[in-house]
């Protein structure tokens, strides 16, 4: 959920769950960070400088009246309904290698065909990273976005993986109503990223041109150099045997003569 709300960082910042007669704090803190987490529940500002709050993982519990704001300032309350939807027909969790080209194809609802689609990344430490969304047009960029919304499905292609790349990616979609708007995230991919693999082009352009040739031709030396003393050594070896023999025959052949004198 995102708010015309400022993100204050001399003042307490909190979300709370209204109950029957009072509203029960989920998380309350004076701090000069830009976010804080509890559990599944998030508070951080974004680049613009807004309040945001994140709730991952949505249970039917979940399900309604918030309150969230800045302590002695501004606040909203909203109502929070939890609907079970499919997600995208991909793995929890996809496996990558280094320079790997990757792309994630997965169906959203029908009511979100005509929604902007945005990709995000969250990491360990809980810092928020916009990626990508469909009106973006992506220019030698590795992220690219394609939206079938006759087909309902969202396609993202991420190319030369990288380390850095390994994190939570949660796929959704932006609504705004009045003035608390929010994004519907209807899946979240987690990418390890292992290996040394190394695609075709990044390894020619690794290399130059022309050591390609000289390696061959190395390569092709080598072998005839390598031929070349093998025939040395068994022309070598043939003469050796011939003299070897005519040396005993002709040591034989005396003492023959020897012997009859």
């Amino acid at each position: 959920m995102i708010s015309d709300i400022q993100w204050d960082p001399s003042h307490t910042k909190y979300i709370c769950k209204m109950g029957q007669s009072d509203c029960n704090d989920i998380i309350r803190f004076h701090s000069q960070s830009h976010h804080v987490q509890y559990k599944r529940f998030l508070l951080y500002r974004n680049t613009g400088g807004s309040f945001l709050v994140m709730i991952r993982k949505l249970k039917p519990q979940d399900a309604g009246m918030y309150r969230f704001g800045v302590e002695d300032q501004s606040n909203y309350t909203v109502t929070l309904k939890v609907r079970n939807d499919a997600s995208c027909e991909v793995p929890k969790i996809m496996n990558a290698n280094l320079g790997q080209n990757i792309t994630i194809t997965c169906n959203y609802p029908k009511e979100y065909g005509k929604n902007n689609k945005y990709v995000i990344t969250l990491d360990d430490e809980a810092h928020i990273k916009p990626i990508i969304d469909t009106r973006t047009i992506s220019e030698g960029g590795r992220f690219s976005i394609s939206d079938d919304s006759s087909a309902n499905v969202l396609s993202v292609s991420i190319s030369d993986v990288r380390e850095a790349d390994g994190v939570l990616y949660l796929f959704g979609v932006w609504n705004k109503r009045v003035s608390v708007g929010y994004y519907s995230y209807f899946t979240e991919i987690q990418l390890h990223v292992t290996g040394t693999y190394m695609t075709t082009s990044a390894a020619q352009r690794e290399i130059p041109s022309g050591a390609v040739y000289s390696n061959s031709s190395a390569i092709i030396i080598s072998v005839c150099v390598c031929v070349a003393l093998l025939l040395i050594g068994g022309f070598a070896l043939m003469i050796y045997k011939l003299r070897h023999k005519r040396t005993h025959d002709s040591t034989s052949f005396s003492t023959l003569i020897q012997e009859e004198t």
